[in-house]
């Protein structure tokens, strides 16, 4: 009997250690113009580089955001057309312990958010 209340007790621990460093998805909780563009710094690191245009709402009512890049010039350097076959980049919001990381789905690459005030995402909130 002592040697189940102590798995019991034990497992139960173990559960509590691990929800304090798990993830939630997250959304900017009062975004302004330094929360933007510290978002828009992740955002183009996570692009390599590529700037990327961002709407002031991003991540402020989803927690997720897809990304299409935009279709190359044509020859007269107008925007070509037709399909662009590329699948388009989904970006998260999380929120890990007190933190705020933006998260690349394709590869699991991670960004945090220095300065970026964020709350778990509430569907329907």
């Amino acid at each position: 009997m002592t040697e189940r209340l102590l798995a019991a007790v034990s497992v139960a621990l173990l559960s509590a250690c691990g929800s304090l460093h798990s993830e939630r998805p997250a959304v900017i909780s009062k975004p302004t113009l330094a929360t933007r563009t510290e978002l828009l710094r992740a955002v183009t690191l996570a692009f390599d580089g590529v700037p990327v245009t961002l709407s002031d709402s991003a991540f402020t009512r989803e927690s997720g955001l897809s990304v299409d890049r935009r279709a190359p010039p044509g020859p007269q350097g107008r925007v070509a057309t037709g399909l662009t076959l590329e699948q388009p980049t989904r970006l998260r919001l999380v929120l890990r312990g007190s933190r705020c990381e933006l998260i690349r789905d394709g590869d699991g690459h991670r960004f945090p958010l220095r300065d970026v005030p964020c709350v778990p995402f509430e569907p329907g909130r």
